[in-house]
């Protein structure tokens, strides 16, 4: 599991990489509640990344705002 993590995170990080990204980073969607993704992340993030408590609703929330 640990390598596709890393396989997953290594290709999030080239696309986000691009974005030029500064902290604070939030992750959502369902691979926010992955423990094991989120950690490769900020190890290629090279800091912690901001996990909302529901995740998965999180961009509908932010949508009816």
């Amino acid at each position: 599991m640990a390598g596709i993590h890393e396989a997953v995170a290594t290709r999030i990080y080239a696309m986000v990489r691009k974005l030029k990204v500064e902290p604070d980073v939030a992750v959502t969607g369902g691979g926010a509640k992955n423990v094991g993704l989120v950690k490769a992340l900020e190890t290629k993030f090279g800091y912690p990344l901001l996990v909302p408590p529901e995740p998965l609703i999180t961009g509908a929330l932010e949508g009816h705002l």
